[in-house]
């Protein structure tokens, strides 16, 4: 198959610039696996770094950036000091313990992918037969929900608000509900977002442009006054909105106590009540995602059981034959959700 079989790989050339360049099939060397490609996801962060020509956008790239990374497909072929992996089993891959698509050798939305690292319960997470490839691909940003939830420490008997009802934000009030938590609220501008929230259990799903996130968290979770200033009743915040109008209106009204986690990317500074977070001893994190792979794990799990609906997670379906039409799909944020390229299945 590797050698002289070629394939087509998503690459970002610069700013704007993404092309579907014909390169080798990789060869699968020592401690590697070889894994067809059958489901993959366009993030935020593809799209990123599309428009920025990269990872930053400050310096040219000295190179193609191959992009891809959320995805599940079959094990085609394993290295040498590969155990317990075998061709012909499916799996979900977890990208950031094998560095692929966010500035490493490797991107997923291609035809074949080189896995390093290859272990299982690390890297490959085995898939069973009834769950589907796309659904898999789902684990990636799922588990970014989920660490999300877990640096805020979010409890099952938190009451929990998720800023932006994206593709992030959907996964992060998924794994809300895994967690066991019921009062969570979601807010957005878009109301088929919102729409989407509804669907996947949101407690309260409100547009921010009829009701203010003050009034509708103090009629959902309660309010009260500590120092002469009026709190809402929420115990963890997770932001996925990057709205730095939105953050501040949160540290505003947020509670003794209270723990917030930055998912979103925050294009510029934004000033923040910096008394209010010491009065109130609010804990403010940054997340990003969980590399030592047991929020993966239990992503995958999570998918497995299949305790929950999550169809209206996938908004659209693209053969990968379509990959400019699913980018400017998965851009249209009131159109999409999680878009998902799908490839032919090994035979």
């Amino acid at each position: 198959m590797a050698g002289t079989a070629k394939m087509r790989l998503a690459r970002v050339h610069g700013p704007g610039d993404v092309r579907l360049d014909e390169v080798p099939v990789p060869h699968c060397g020592p401690g590697e696996a070889l894994v067809q490609v059958a489901a993959c996801g366009v993030c935020g962060s593809d799209l990123g770094y599309i428009a920025q020509g990269g990872l930053g956008g400050v310096e040219p790239l000295s190179a193609p950036l191959p992009i891809g990374h959320e995805f599940a497909g079959t094990v085609v072929a394993v290295g040498q000091c590969v155990t317990g992996v075998a061709p012909g089993m499916r799996v979900a891959v977890n990208p950031d313990r094998a560095y692929i698509g966010g500035g490493g050798p490797d991107g997923a939305m291609a035809a074949f992918i080189r896995v390093a690292g290859a272990e299982i319960g690390e890297t490959l997470f085995p898939l069973p037969d009834h769950l589907p490839f796309a659904e898999a691909s789902l684990a990636e940003p799922l588990s970014v929900g989920l660490h999300g939830l877990r640096v805020a420490g979010a409890k099952t008997e938190d009451r929990i608000a998720i800023l932006g009802a994206g593709p992030i934000g959907l996964c992060a009030l998924v794994m809300a509900r895994h967690l066991g938590a019921r009062d969570v609220a979601i807010f957005d501008r878009v109301p088929e977002r919102l729409e989407r929230a509804r669907a996947l259990g949101a407690g309260l799903a409100v547009d921010v442009t009829q009701e203010s996130l003050t009034e509708a968290l103090a009629r959902f979770h309660g309010s009260g006054e500590r120092f002469g200033a009026k709190f809402v009743g929420t115990d963890v915040f997770v932001d996925c909105a990057g709205s730095a109008a939105a953050l501040e209106e949160v540290v505003a009204v947020a509670k003794y106590r209270a723990r917030i986690a930055v998912v979103a990317l925050h294009h510029k500074p934004l000033a923040l009540d910096l008394w209010r977070m010491m009065a109130n001893e609010i804990s403010l994190a940054g997340s990003i995602a969980d590399a030592r792979s047991e929020e993966f794990g239990e992503a995958v799990a999570m998918l497995a059981a299949g305790g929950q609906a999550l169809s209206p997670l996938i908004s659209h379906r693209f053969d990968f034959s379509r990959f400019h039409e699913a980018l400017a799909v998965a851009a249209d944020g009131a159109r999409a959700a999680k878009v998902i390229l799908t490839f032919p299945e090994a035979a």
